[in-house]
C-alpha cells in the first residue's frame, strides 16, 4: 500500500478532495549536494496536488488524513495506460506492413505503415479511455482515506 499524508479541502457525498504536498525523494541521502535530481527539486520547489479519494471514514474539511492506494492497482493502471497504446501501435504497423507485402492492391510505402501505426496508437488511447471510464467508480483503483489524524 502506497501512503501519503494530506488535508481534506472539500467533501461531497462519497468522495473527498485531499491536498497533498508533492515530495522529492531527494534530500535524504549523503550525496544531496552532488545530485542532479535534488537540484531540480530545489528549483521547482514543492507543489501541491489535489486528489479525489473515497471518503469511507467520513472525514471533514480541515482533517489531516493518511490516504493510500494499492500498489498492484497502481502498477496495473500504469501498464494499461502506457503499454496498451504502444502495443497497439506496433501491432497495427506490423499488420499493415505484412498485408502490404502480400496483398497487391495495398501500397507498401513506409508512410502508410506509419499512418497505420498512428491509427493503432490512437485506437489504443481510445480503448484506454473507455476502460478508465468503465473502472472510474471501482474503489479498488482509487485512493482511499486510511486514517484520520
Amino acid at each position: 500500500m502506497l501512503k501519503e499524508q494530506g488535508v481534506v479541502v472539500s467533501v461531497d457525498d462519497r468522495f473527498a478532495w485531499i491536498q497533498t504536498q508533492r515530495k522529492s525523494s531527494c534530500g535524504h541521502c549523503s550525496s544531496n549536494q552532488e545530485c542532479g535530481t535534488a537540484s531540480l527539486a530545489q528549483i521547482f520547489g514543492r507543489k501541491q496536488a489535489h486528489i479525489k479519494v473515497v471518503n469511507d471514514l467520513a472525514a471533514k474539511v480541515g482533517d489531516q488524513v493518511i490516504i493510500g492506494v494499492e500498489e498492484q492497482a497502481l502498477v496495473k493502471g500504469s501498464l494499461l495506460l502506457y503499454l496498451l497504446p504502444l502495443i497497439s501501435l506496433f501491432v497495427m504497423a506490423a499488420t499493415y506492413q505484412t498485408l502490404a507485402t502480400t496483398v497487391t492492391f495495398l501500397p507498401s510505402a513506409e508512410i502508410f505503415t506509419a499512418l497505420a501505426g498512428l491509427c493503432g496508437l490512437f485506437g489504443g488511447l481510445f480503448f484506454v479511455n473507455y476502460l478508465t471510464q468503465k473502472i472510474a467508480n471501482n474503489t479498488r483503483y482509487q485512493p482511499t482515506i486510511l486514517k484520520i489524524e
